[in-house]
């Protein structure tokens, strides 16, 4: 039987005053991050790649927040805006973020979540210069320019959480470039809780890793039917606590952990957010 969309509500309100970057946030594990981290009383500046993601689906999020917030009857809902900017240009993306920031968000950043990725495939006998050139600065470059740039604007006690991914561990045919690009954020992670932590102005901030498996997004539920049916029951078997694969809020739930003050002795850290479908020690 076919159900609703899901009731969105308003969370336990231990964000309020935080400002948070997630890039990626349109759809799938960023909208998601979004959507848990506002609900919390979070305001949040997304991006996303193109006018028409959006149009399609920051303006939805929008009146999801604003929608959840308003049924409370008496809570301000906080501040979601959005830009589009791309990861194969780490310039452009900065000065978009760091302008908004100035203008619309008070200069602070508490909550950083890298979670636009680019994911392009190709062999060792088919990738060439440019294939090579993209992965790496969209993946690689692009986070780690976004935070250097952000460097003015981070809180003590903020949160830095870079969204990685099982094939930083696994290998599979194609994905060579995604795989190592992963893998370098991984270490990076590592360096960066170091440099961080008790950096002048930033004192207690926190660096971590979330490694997702795979998760029922737009690109699995777009698949045709015979693959994605096949790919479910391979992957699910892999999973120890259910026999699915995971959904964008149990991976939203992780990230909401690590960005809240709980989490204040957690750094340096990879988290495995798979289902068990990936063990790290």
């Amino acid at each position: 039987m076919e159900t609703g969309p899901a009731v969105v509500k308003v969370l336990t309100q231990d964000l309020v005053g935080k400002t948070a970057v997630v890039t990626g946030a349109s759809r799938g594990i960023g909208r998601a991050i979004a959507l848990n981290l506002a609900l919390r009383g979070c305001h949040v500046l997304g991006t996303c790649s193109c006018d028409v993601t959006y149009n399609a689906h920051i303006i939805s999020l929008q009146d999801s927040i604003f929608n959840a917030y308003r049924a409370t009857g008496n809570l301000k809902p906080p501040l979601l805006e959005a830009c589009v900017a791309h990861l194969t240009d780490p310039e452009r993306f900065c000065h978009t973020l760091t302008g908004l920031l100035e203008v619309s968000f008070n200069n602070r950043v508490d909550i950083l979540v890298l979670n636009a990725s680019l994911a392009e495939r190709k062999t060792i006998e088919d990738m060439d210069e440019d294939h090579i050139y993209r992965n790496l600065v969209a993946n690689v470059e692009t986070p780690l320019r976004i935070v250097q740039s952000l460097l003015p604007f981070f809180q003590p006690s903020s949160r830095i959480i870079f969204m990685s991914s099982e094939a930083a561990r696994l290998s599979r045919p194609g994905g060579l470039m995604y795989s190592a690009s992963k893998a370098a954020m991984e270490s990076a992670v590592r360096t960066l809780a170091e440099e961080l932590g008790l950096r002048r102005g930033m004192e207690g901030t926190t660096v971590n890793s979330v490694s997702t498996g795979l998760t029922d997004t737009g690109l699995v539920k777009n698949m045709d039917k015979r693959l994605r049916d096949s790919i479910l029951s391979r992957e699910s078997a892999k999973i120890n606590v259910a026999r699915r694969i995971g959904e964008p809020d149990d991976i939203a739930n992780v990230v909401g952990f690590l960005a809240s003050e709980a989490s204040r002795w957690i750094t340096g850290s990879v988290i495995s957010a798979s289902g068990g479908s990936t063990k790290i020690l």
